[in-house]
């Protein structure tokens, strides 16, 4: 028996500009099968510096390992390129609701990978890890479906808070109701 394992590790959202408005990674708030968020010794003793983890004033202004912050600003950079070169929707497709923001899976890195959703307001990245071979094509885009209505919802969670009058357009989201509100969407979907 193959125990099939899909767990969100981190979110970003970022402005138009990508300019970081939330990251966060969901490390323990997900059935990891390679934990990256505990030190592993060298296995082949060839990492000449090692590593500075986040300090605490790091992971107070953004609660997310600095692993995950590279592959983000990485899967980040795809995006845009995608974007850019408008690659991210078939010729003559016509696509509505959620799905006519879902750019899908941009990029891989180890064991994770990376998805996109843009609006017109914002851009969201999620790092998913999973176990799902490449052969069962049907789970994948069935999991790919939930990871789509999971940032359809965090989309709308960002709108909500932006029509607080006291957030500030464009800027770090600050907001405890969002933040509880997305774990618990994450927790949901990572099955906790």
């Amino acid at each position: 028996i193959f125990i099939i394992i899909m767990s969100l590790t981190a979110l970003a959202v970022t402005n138009r500009q990508n300019t970081p408005l939330y990251l966060r990674d969901y490390a323990t708030e997900s059935n990891l099968l390679f934990d990256l968020t505990t030190n592993h010794d060298d296995l082949f003793d060839d990492d000449l510096t090692p590593l500075e983890e986040i300090t605490s004033k790091q992971k107070e202004e953004w609660p997310c390992l600095l692993k995950y912050q590279f592959i983000l600003h990485s899967a980040c950079d795809r995006l845009e390129q995608i974007l850019r070169d408008n690659n991210w929707k078939s010729s003559g497709a016509v696509t509505s609701g959620m799905d006519a923001c879902w750019v899908g899976l941009l990029c891989s890195s180890d064991n994770l990978r990376a998805y996109g959703y843009v609006t017109t307001n914002a851009k969201y990245v999620t790092l998913v890890e999973d176990s799902i071979p490449p052969e069962n094509v049907q789970f994948q885009k069935s999991r790919d479906n939930e990871i789509c209505v999971l940032m359809a919802n965090v989309h709308r969670l960002y709108t909500e808070s932006l029509m607080n009058p006291f957030t500030k357009l464009h800027s770090k989201i600050t907001s405890q109701r969002f933040d509880r509100s997305v774990t618990n969407l994450v927790r949901s979907f990572n099955g906790l």
